[in-house]
């Protein structure tokens, strides 16, 4: 069963066509992530599968409808301008999320310490959620659908606005990952690639890529900036030193001094 299913998908902001029968399709239990040039729509496409536009064509999500997802649970979404916080204070909505989904009362505690812990929120937990920054509301907006840990992840380019916290929250989506959930990364970001099992290009088709073979030139020839591990293996492949792609600069290492 695939995670999301797109079919026929059209979309126009009046005059100005975005999507004219988009298929796209993303496999369940993957961590992907969603890149194009420019203005291909990638934005646009986190906010039909929110469902905060109507849209003309077919989607599912998990074999059902967006709102019944997004109704269960099942469909989690971080952005930087979606906020669906209900308690006032961080801490309150924390607790909430946890209630809400049937946490017992002596574990609530520890779970919330160690999200706090896991996200780097210690220094807002007091706060007033309408006091807080951009990127301080995208940390809680990754806290609590760690906490939900929903069946589809979607982000919409938002790893950019973090810093020292950026390598703890892609642990976290790993792990959320490995579980089972479906992450998909919409992003500008070409780098973030690095961390994902498949790329998907949008342009004037859609494409799919295996981050272990992809090459320089698939993302060159869509005018994309290529992660610059992926440039640098890829070098190395033609010169025979290396058979594969390596991600870690350390491994690679590894590798040419055997």
């Amino acid at each position: 069963m695939n995670a999301v299913d797109i079919k026929n998908l059209c979309f126009s902001y009046g005059n100005i066509e975005v999507f004219d029968g988009l298929d796209l399709a993303i496999e369940k239990g993957l961590f992907v992530t969603i890149l194009g040039k420019g203005a291909v729509g990638k934005s646009t496409l986190f906010k039909i599968l929110s469902g905060s536009l109507k849209y003309n064509g077919n989607i599912s999500i998990l074999n059902k409808s967006i709102s019944y997802n997004l109704n269960k649970g099942y469909l989690g979404l971080v952005s930087d301008d979606i906020y669906n916080f209900k308690e006032k204070k961080v801490i309150d909505e924390l607790i909430r999320v946890l209630e809400d989904k049937g946490k017992a009362k002596d574990k609530i505690d520890a779970e919330v310490k160690r999200i706090i812990k896991k996200v780097g929120i210690s220094d807002i937990i007091y706060s007033n959620i309408s006091d807080l920054s951009v990127k301080e509301r995208i940390l809680l907006m990754f806290a609590t659908e760690i906490l939900k840990k929903p069946r589809v992840l979607i982000l919409d380019d938002v790893l950019n606005y973090l810093d020292n916290e950026k390598g703890k929250i892609i642990k976290e989506l790993i792990k959320l990952n490995k579980k089972n959930t479906t992450v998909i990364n919409i992003s500008n970001d070409t780098e973030e690639c690095i961390y994902s099992k498949q790329i998907v290009i949008l342009g004037d088709t859609v494409q799919y890529f295996d981050l272990v073979s992809i090459e320089e030139d698939d993302f060159l020839n869509n005018e994309i900036d290529p992660p610059f591990m992926i440039s640098l293996s890829n070098r190395l492949k033609f010169y025979g030193l290396v058979d594969k792609n390596y991600l870690e600069m350390e491994k690679l290492v590894d590798k040419l001094w055997q």
